[in-house]
């Protein structure tokens, strides 16, 4: 029986790539595991060269062999709320991380902007959705483990972190409504409306809450 995690135990997201130098699909990496007898794909999300994003069996948490949701939109990703162990090692993060698998070998070559994006806006959802700090919930996998996955040539960690901290979110306030005779009613809450958009890289301006674009005051 494999065992069940939870979302509120994941503390690390951990990025690997799946090293697989040809042309391949989801479907042979999948068909790979099964033909050696395993559950399923070891990692939780992979993200295809084209930017798609699949869901494994283990995040699923699948009855079934080799389920995999494919071509997923993001927001689906939470759905699943107890997941079956990831497969990687060393195993004491099997239980307690979120593991994201890039189609491809990035010892060889540089993964494309379809893949970035794909991952910076994931990264984005995991963060919002867990409460979790990029800062120290990110690993690569060649951090834990003897191995050069994610690829000497993919992203520099701090520049995915910089990318997705510079995604800004913004909520409607709940505000009570006074009503005559002095009575409140419950608050008001509006459909939750989250915008993301990047913030200007010149450091002297900053974006408000209405969304202007401000120049700061040299208090200096």
């Amino acid at each position: 029986m494999i065992k069940i995690r939870t979302n509120p135990f994941i503390k690390y997201i951990i990025i690997h790539h799946t090293g697989h130098v040809d042309s391949i699909t989801i479907d042979d990496i999948n068909n790979e595991y099964l033909q050696v007898g395993n559950y399923s794909i070891p990692y939780d999300l992979v993200i295809d060269k084209n930017g798609f994003i699949n869901l494994t069996s283990r995040w699923i948490r699948s009855q079934k062999r080799g389920i995999i949701e494919k071509r997923v939109d993001i927001s689906k990703i939470f759905k699943y709320r107890e997941h079956f162990y990831s497969d990687i090692s060393p195993i004491y993060y099997s239980s307690n991380s979120l593991n994201i698998a890039v189609i491809g070998n990035y010892d060889i070559e540089r993964p494309n902007s379809l893949v970035f994006n794909t991952l910076i806006n994931i990264l984005q959802e995991i963060i919002n959705k867990l409460d979790l700090s990029l800062h120290t919930s990110l690993l690569y996998y060649n951090e834990i483990f003897g191995t050069t996955s994610p690829g000497v040539f993919f992203f520099d960690k701090s520049y995915l972190i910089k990318f997705v901290k510079k995604k800004l979110i913004t909520r409607p306030v709940s505000v009570p409504i006074v009503v005559d005779g002095g009575g409140i009613l419950p608050p008001y809450e509006p459909p939750v409306v989250i915008t993301r958009y990047r913030l200007t890289e010149d450091l002297n301006y900053r974006i408000t809450e209405s969304g202007e674009r401000r120049r700061l005051e040299n208090n200096t």
